[in-house]
Order: structure tokens, then sequence, then C-alpha cells
């Protein structure tokens, strides 16, 4: 197939760039630029050809490649994006195979599981029916993570971490002693951050075969557990998760003792790291906000304007996570008593299915009821209760289904990305840091302004934090209002 060698851009019109025997039938399906090409094949993955008359797997996979190679501005492309068996082969024959490998495809030896282990727990007091290592941590995952962000999150935690005793220690988990576990907070710590001469002094496999980049789909032979060295809030995640792991194995019975129980729970600050309060400076300015408001307003009129306003709106003035921006749901809009008088409220079901109720002013109804209006339904009074806030753009084999997290991401990350481009010239400090931003910005943002106009307590009931420690992570106090504070104080 002969396709143009040269960059492309999203809004590249595919009549002029591919053959008209493939043009035409994408055409048909009201795929029209490159964007629309990218979104389609994103969504229906490898099998994403057959929508497409006359196209076979050996075109279809020309036409990937081809995104990947001049289409890098477009969007990532990933091995999920051919066609089975045309994907490029990436690990060479001479490339050592460490066993890294997501749990599903992982082979390990009896020791490996924990066969005749230091710390196993006699069969006959272990309320768990487990064989071995593996299963129990499989049980573990079941028990204890119950809805999918908490399993995702603890999946990857316990990989990782039994990834490390079996490839890098030579231990099973459950032969693991204090020592090892305190070890493993310091190779977090390095990981990604040190030079591979130093690295290979003190570990055994190469840190570059631990990591590759995001998104890389767990069925690739590029899959690593790892995209990068860990900012200090991971490190404290990881090592929180694998503590409460050894905690259920040893209550179940199936485990003696946790070691991570004579391991300290501090982690470390890492030099340029800064303090825990530079947390909240993951947000948005007032002006880098007043600067999206004006860029949203020159939009074409449409669903993805209005699909952008909402998603605005429900992270950055009301908190939502980006699990719940997917989650919402038109029955989430509900009229209910608070004080003494009814109001517009949004039921949001959040972390452990727990249920926060926000309130919803006129301006932020109409912005849901116009956003379900633009894609064509009629409105909020008017849908079935289980229709989603928010979906794709209706184009491809599943129209507006659902978005999913990397979809979220990406309108969110394309959109600061063109009012970045707007400002590069006048303001370029505020550019990179539009360009830095993602989904969660938004979250830290209403949270950093809210702490200003409300009290703490208030503030953590609105994000659906268990703890109100975690809501002061956001807290972070100017160095004019410090040196104010301190200048006050006495001088002995």
């Amino acid at each position: 197939m002969d396709l143009p060698a040269r960059t492309l851009s999203p809004d590249d019109a595919l009549s002029k760039l591919l053959p008209a025997s493939v043009a035409v039938p994408l055409a048909g399906l009201e795929i029209l630029t490159v964007e629309d090409l990218y979104d389609m094949i994103a969504s229906l993955g490898a099998g994403w050809f057959r929508e497409v008359q006359g196209l076979d797997a050996q075109g279809a996979a020309a036409i990937v490649s081809w995104l990947a190679d001049f289409g890098r501005g477009v969007g990532e492309v990933t091995e999920r994006f051919y066609p089975a068996g045309f994907a490029p082969e990436t690990k060479h024959a001479n490339e050592p195979d460490y066993g890294i490998v997501p749990l599903e495809r992982l082979t390990l030896t009896s020791v490996e599981l924990g066969e005749g282990a230091i710390n196993r727990a006699p069969a006959v007091g272990c309320s768990l029916e487990a064989r071995d290592d593996l299963e129990a941590l499989k049980q573990w995952l079941v028990a204890r993570a119950p809805n999918s962000n908490t399993r995702g999150n603890y999946r990857k935690e316990a990989e990782r971490y039994l990834l490390w005793c079996v490839r890098e220690r030579g231990t099973a988990l459950s032969a693991v002693r204090a020592g090892d576990a305190a070890l493993y907070l310091r190779w977090l710590e390095s990981l990604g951050r040190t030079d591979e001469g130093e690295w290979a002094q003190t570990w055994k496999i190469p840190q570059s075969a631990w990591i590759a980049p995001k998104n890389t789909p767990r069925k690739s032979p590029r899959w690593r557990p790892f995209n990068g060295p860990l900012s200090v809030m991971s490190r404290r995640n990881a090592v929180t998760v694998v503590r409460q792991l050894y905690n259920f194995l040893k209550k179940t019975g199936y485990l003696i003792f946790n070691p991570f129980d004579q391991v300290s729970g501090k982690v470390p600050l890492l030099r340029g790291e800064g303090a825990p309060q530079a947390f909240g400076d993951r947000s948005l300015t007032e002006a880098q906000w007043e600067d999206i408001v004006r860029h949203i307003d020159t939009l074409p009129e449409g669903y993805p304007r209005e699909r952008m306003r909402a998603i605005l709106m429900l992270g950055k003035t009301l908190g939502l996570r980006s699990s719940e921006i997917i989650d919402a749901r038109v029955s989430w809009i509900v009229t209910r008593r608070m004080g003494f008088r009814e109001r517009a409220a949004i039921e949001v079901v959040g972390k452990g299915s727990k249920v926060r109720r926000l309130p919803l002013t006129s301006e932020q109804l109409g912005i849901l009821d116009g956003c379900l209006k633009a894609r064509g339904l009629g409105g909020l009074q008017a849908v079935p209760p289980e229709t989603p806030l928010l979906t794709n753009l209706g184009r491809g084999g599943r129209p507006f289904e659902g978005l999913t997290r990397g979809g979220l991401y990406r309108i969110v990350a394309g959109f600061f990305e063109s009012v970045a481009l707007d400002l590069e010239t006048s303001r370029p400090l505020d550019a990179a840091r539009l360009r830095a931003a993602s989904t969660h910005w938004l979250r830290h943002s209403f949270a950093v302004e809210a702490l200003t106009k409300m009290n703490v307590n208030i503030v953590q009931a609105a994000m659906g934090h268990a703890s109100v420690s975690t809501t002061g992570r956001y807290l972070a106090p100017e160095e004019e209002e410090m040196s104010d504070a301190l200048a006050r104080m006495s001088r002995f």
C-alpha cells in the first residue's frame, strides 16, 4: 500500500492520504480524518480492519505502521493496534530473558511458589485454600479488592513485588525475611534514577529490563511492570500495599510472620522531590483556568466541545476522580432535601461503592444537559437512567459507549495541548505547565481552591477522602503567609 511519508496532523483528510479503496469505505463509517482513524483503531483494537470493506490484515498492518511512524502527534500506537500476527518483533534474539512477565503468564518452580519456605505456616491452621504463594496472592485480591480500581492498584503492586522476589532476589514471597523486605524500598528508590554501571554493582537484573513505555499492552513481549522512576507517593503506596498483603496472609494463617513489621513505614523524600505539600502544586492557577475557559469558548459547536466542558466541570468544579467521571450516569443526577430545601445534586459512587452527594447549580445542570443534547439525546429528563454522561464521539464499531480511562486522559491532554499552543509565545512557562498537566490535575485544582474557602472537613467529605490527613496533603501555605506568621511569633 502506497502511503505518504510525511508528518500527520489530527485533522488531515483521509481522502487525500489513503487509496480510494480504503478511504471510501472509511468515509461510509464517518471516519474522515486521521484522528477519526486513530480513535477507531484505539477503540476496536486488533480487529478494527474487519469494519472496513475490502481491507485485509496485511493492509491494516501497513496503515498502523504508517500511523506509528508519522502520527506521533495524533496518539501513541501500541502492539494492540496491529492485526494478530503482524505486530513488529521487538525482542532481539540475543536479548536476555529475565522472565519478567505479567502474573497471568508467570511460570514458577515449586520452590519459587513457596514449597518448604521458612515462613509457611502449617496447613492445619490456615483458612485459605491455597496450595502456593501465587494462589494465596490471588485469593487476597479477591477478598480485599472489591472494585476494579482497587483491584488494579493491588494487582500492580503485588505483581511488581512478586517479580522482584523471585527474579531479583531469587526467593519465594513466603521466604522473605526482614532484611530482604527492607531492601525492596531501597530498590524502588533507585529504579530509573541510577547509572546502569552503579546499578549493576548492587542489583542482579538491569533496571532497563524492568521499565517499558506507559500503556504497553500486557500481552506484548515488551511489557514491563514499571514505566519509569516512582514518585514518593507511588513508593509509599507500593510499600503499603505489600504490607497489607502480608498482613492478610498472616491473619489467615498462611504465613507465620509479616517481614515488613520490622521495616520502618517511613518513605523518605529523595533529592529534588520537594516537600509533601508540593502535592498541591499539581494544580492550575487562577490565570491558567481563565485561559482554559476562554479557549473552550473558541471551539466549534458540537459534542466534543460540550463533552470537554462537562469533563472540566466534573473534575475542577466538583472534584470528581477520573474513575468517577468515567462511571457517571444520568441516574446520579437527583433532587434531594439538603438542609431546609430541595436541591439538585449529583450522587457520586466513589471508592468502595461509597456515595457522596454534591449540590449542583443551574449552570452545572445546564452543562450536563447540553452535553447530552449535543450527542442527539433529549437531555437529562428524557434519557434512560443508566445513560453515561460522557461517551466516545460515536465513531467506529462501538458508537457512544462510555469513555475508558485512557480515552479520558487523551481527551484532556489533547485539550491542554491546544491551550498551551495559544500561550507558548506570550507565556511559555504556563504553556509548559499545561503540557505537564493530566486529568487528575482537575481534582487537585478543586482541592487547593476549596481549602481556601471551606473547612478541611467539608473538603474531605466533598472529595470522598477516608481520612482528613489525605485532604491535608493539598494544604500548601505560601512562603509569604508563613513569613508573616513566623514574624508575629515571640523571639524566644
